[in-house]
């Protein structure tokens, strides 16, 4: 072969088409030339595929002509040692050597030789293989030929993907921008649905799209709402469920509802669990579904936004269905299907409250105008309007006989019915009775009371609520009947709760329509307005500031460890804390703003008439309130706010932005630690950034790419190194250092913590045998524990299990836990840390000062030291309180037998007068920053061995 390379025309068009910029007919010009160059009978070029076991051609020569491109295994073939490795050459009888490979048999080969095929930075792309009828015993030249050949279509192939990746990015951007306006356009859900799918097919050149939404009916289904694009009556044909156990459940649409992640169906051909919908699927041409979630507020899934490709796709190497999804592309989708969901669950929210009002107003007609039996029998027939019922159905429970219930209204089919009286054994009136509140779907007709069966044929929901008295004594029921199946029963039994408390105040002769309004758009432990009241309140203040142009604030504040006063203390002095919280939050407002609750330790301002600067000044009004403590059962309770402030016009357009912007305000706050904080554009890139961190972070820790630093820690009395605490730090290869104040709150919120746990240990285990090995005497290693390590019941086996993987004893590593860590369950923290003990670590209170550590548990760990916090040490030579807190740590450790630890020690100052208090050990920058393990053991270890 190496003869035949003479060809000088032949070989100078090879060059050629090497040297020249790539076009459409790259690849095929380039097997061509080589054939002839070489004088071989078949050359191939092959991409391999992103499951690393096949192989795509994107050109084949093949005696004389171009051959049909094709996806063959590698498993089994020559090229299997080629890809991602070194050439390979076989000389001779090649169908022998493999005989599992039928194309060359079918090719007649003789000869063999391959070249892998590499991405400029090293990364395994594919392979060039030339093969002919005859042997090949010298290819010395033709290995050189091809090496340069693949080099060349290493760098086309990494263009046209850097390519393809860029104009999806842009696609989905395009596509994005376009579905935004549509979602602030949008006035109802189905017209909002059949646009973005529209966008989709038209902006996103998907081949269809579609919306469905899943169902709690027994089959689990996913109904489409709306689709746009190549559909020719798929839905007809198909059924989709998200049973876990329904083959019909298997697929990316069932899959992407319960996991709530997206889901990427790619090759539909290869995956058994798409199956069921292929014919249908293949014969529309789709090649790749994309299945993005649709969150509720709550986080749970109501629905997927459907996306199909089919070969056309603009951005997709022609009919290569292997093409993984680009993850920009990705998440560009996934904030696409996030804003329509918002938009969606804002729809929503705004027709619920119309609804809320019409029943409100229903009610409020029957109070007016009826009383007595009338009252309850209009009643009936207003919830039956209100909620489009089938029945509905007010009862007395009668006092001779307590399991019987007698009616005082009952409609069924818009019909009032007469009296009724039935024993309430083995019905769902008992369990409504039984609990308060009681809801079902399915079969209820055979439930119901047999004389009732036939009026109620068909019945597939029920939802009922008890009727008590003042003293909250049951004396009655109020149950609503549906015969299909409910799609929001959470909206049910809102209103039902309203009906329900019209009803037990009218049977006590009370304020009905007060009592009504009252809790439907108040708080019940703070008298604040609710989430309703204030969604209203606000809807109407921004229509009011748009009309007359001028401005209007809105305030989210989120109380600070506040959970932790729940877990320490109860939910009913959380309670009590609330009310007050919320006494002095109203005190402090002016008159142009209307404070509400929203729920748990979410409160919202909404101010009108206001700038920035005012905002400012209120934010700092509302946080002063809480510098002093709350009393509360004799307790001292301290609290922090995070606030967020948005304002129109200046932040947002409508209401939906300004609350979006302000949430995002108050968590920027929470997350800095700066207490308040308005809203700038800014804040969607560090949304951004936390995302991009988030996923290298994974990596990072997947790859073990982080990094241990070592802190010294300084005897006081001797001036001599008595310990050492393991810092995790991260470099990335793209974004440089990162903070551990960034993605050490990353890895809490993203429950990583374990995970980084283990990590830290092994990785500390790995430098304690490397220093060893140096010769030189190692002091005890601390390494910090999170509160999420603390949960995990199989804690103290885990870490031990590790450090005996290792040969490292427990005695060589001091643990250090933080306040919140241990005293969400103080008991048992105290007997976790006695198996810590007994396994032979030490253990120590990290950042101690900064919780809500009680001395009377205090005293019962089994601790060895305190490490005081550095932000008492910072300032204690300059603040008097600041120096008397450290004072009195060190006092109180010292009378419980515990070391101290001073952290954040930067000056000679601070170690003198640390030293004078009698506090034992020290570490920070005066000594030593945190040092890699070589620079660490070579500042502190080896000097100490040669001293």
């Amino acid at each position: 072969m190496d003869k035949a390379i003479a060809a000088q025309g032949d070989f100078q068009v090879l060059a050629d088409t090497l040297a020249l910029d790539a076009g459409e007919s790259f690849f095929e010009d380039l097997v061509m030339h080589l054939a002839k160059v070489l004088q071989v009978e078949f050359v191939l070029i092959g991409e391999i595929g992103p499951d690393n076991l096949s192989v795509h051609t994107l050109a084949i020569w093949s005696k004389g002509e171009f051959g049909p491109n094709i996806d063959y295994p590698l498993k089994g073939t020559p090229c299997d040692g080629v890809v991602g490795n070194q050439p390979c050459h076989y000389p001779s009888d090649i169908c022998a050597r493999f005989p599992d490979d039928p194309m060359l048999e079918e090719l007649g080969a003789e000869s063999y030789l391959g070249i892998p095929i590499f991405t400029p930075d090293g990364s395994a792309l594919g392979l060039i293989a030339v093969l002919d009828s005859r042997p090949m015993p010298q290819a010395d030249m033709a290995r050189e030929v091809l090496r340069v050949a693949a080099s060349r279509a290493g760098a086309e192939l990494t263009r046209q993907q850097v390519e393809r990746r860029l104009r999806t990015s842009h696609r989905a951007l395009t596509l994005l921008g376009r579905c935004n306006k549509a979602l602030i356009r949008a006035s109802d859900e189905p017209s909002l649905l059949e646009s973005i799918c529209h966008l989709a097919v038209e902006a996103g050149g998907y081949r269809m799209a579609s919306v469905g939404y899943a169902l709690n009916d027994p089959a689990k289904s996913i109904v489409p709402q709306a689709w746009a694009g190549n559909e020719q009556g798929y839905y007809e044909a198909i059924r989709l469920s998200w049973s876990e156990t329904d083959p019909y459940g298997q697929g990316p649409a069932g899959r992407c509802i319960r996991s709530g992640k997206t889901v990427v169906q790619n090759r539909l051909r290869a995956d058994e669990r798409f199956k069921p919908w292929l014919e249908d699927a293949e014969k529309r041409g789709f090649q790749r579904i994309i299945c993005l979630p649709l969150r509720r507020e709550d986080g749970t899934i109501f629905g997927i936004l459907a996306l199909y490709e089919g070969q056309n796709h603009p951005d997709r190497s022609g009919d290569h269905e292997g093409d993984e999804v680009d993850e920009r592309e990705l998440a560009l989708l996934e904030e696409l299907a996030d804003n329509l969901a918002y938009g969606i669950n804002a729809l929503r929210l705004r027709l619920r409250q119309q609804r809320m009002h019409h029943a409100v107003l229903k009610i409020a007609t029957a109070v007016s105008a009826r009383s007595g039996n009338a009252y309850f029998d209009q009643l009936a027939h207003h919830m039956v309007q209100a909620l489009n019922a089938d029945a509905a159905f007010v009862g007395l429970l009668d006092a001779t006989q307590p399991r019987q219930v007698n009616s005082i209204a009952a409609v069924i089919d818009g019909q009032s019915i007469g009296d009724i009286a039935y024993d309430v054994s083995g019905t769902p009136c008992e369990r409504v009775i039984a609990e308060g509140h009681w809801a079902s779907q399915g079969d209820i007709t055979v439930q119901l009371p047999t004389q009732y069966q036939d009026s109620l044929h068909g019945v597939r929901a029920y939802v009922g609520y008890r009727l008590d008295n003042a003293n909250g004594d049951p004396i009655g029921l109020l149950v609503v009947m549906f015969r299909r199946p409910l799609e929001d029963a959470g909206f049910v039994s809102s209103v039902l709760q309203i009906f329900t408390a019209g009803a037990a105040t009218e049977l006590e002769r009370q304020n009905d329509e007060s009592r009504i309004m009252r809790l439907a758009y108040y708080d019940s432990a703070t008298n604040l307005p609710n989430r309703t009241y204030f969604k209203e309140y606000l809807e109407a203040a921004f229509a009011l500031a748009a009309q007359k142009d001028t401005s209007l604030g809105v305030l989210f504040l989120d109380l600070d460890r506040f959970k932790d006063i729940n877990d320490s203390y109860g939910h009913d002095t959380g309670d009590r804390v609330l009310i007050a919280v919320a006494e002095r939050f109203a005190k402090v407002l002016p008159g142009n703003c209307m404070l509400a609750r929203l729920g748990g330790d979410e409160f919202v301002v909404v101010a009108e008439h206001i700038d920035n600067d005012g905002m400012r000044k209120l934010a700092e009004r509302l946080q002063g309130v809480l510098a002093t403590p709350f009393t509360v059962r004799r307790q001292q309770l301290s609290l922090d706010v995070s606030l967020g402030m948005a304002c129109y016009p200046a932040d947002a357009d409508n209401v939906g932005e300004l609350l979006k912007h302000a949430d995002m305000a108050m968590y920027h706050a929470k997350e800095r630690g700066s207490g308040y904080c308005s809203y700038d554009s800014a804040m969607g890139e560090s949304v951004a950034r936390r995302l991009l961190l988030a996923k290298r972070l994974t990596s990072a820790l997947k790859n073990d790419a982080l990094e241990l630093h070592f802190q010294a820690q300084i005897d006081l009395e001797s001036d001599t190194l008595v310990g050492v605490e393991a810092l995790c730090r991260w470099h990335d290869a793209e974004l440089g250092w990162i903070n551990p104040a960034e993605f050490i709150p990353l890895v809490e919120e993203r429950g990583m913590a374990p995970a980084l746990g283990d990590w830290v240990l092994q990785a500390a285990c790995r430098q304690i045998l490397a220093w060893r090995k140096q010769g030189v005497s190692v002091p005890s290693v601390s390494i910090n524990v999170a509160a999420q390590q603390l949960d995990d019941p199989q804690f103290v086996q885990r870490i031990t299990t590790i450090l005996a993987t290792y040969g490292v004893a427990p005695s060589s590593i001091g643990l250090e836990l933080t306040e919140g860590g241990f005293m969400k369950d103080p008991e048992q923290a105290i007997v976790l840390m006695k198996q810590l003990k007994s396994a032979g670590f030490t253990l120590a209170v990290d950042d101690f000062g900064t919780g809500y550590s009680s001395l009377a548990y205090l005293k019962s760990f089994p601790l060895d030291t305190l490490k005081i916090d550095m932000s008492f040490v910072r300032n204690m030579l300059s603040n008097d309180n600041d120096l008397a807190i450290v004072a009195t740590i060190i006092s109180m450790a010292r009378s419980l037998n515990m070391r101290t630890v001073a952290e954040g020690v930067e000056t000679r100052g601070q170690a003198n007068t640390l030293r004078e208090l009698g506090c034992d050990q020290a570490q920070g920058f005066y000594y030593s920053r945190p040092q890699s393990g070589e620079a660490f053991a070579a500042d502190w270890l080896l000097a100490n061995s040669l001293s």
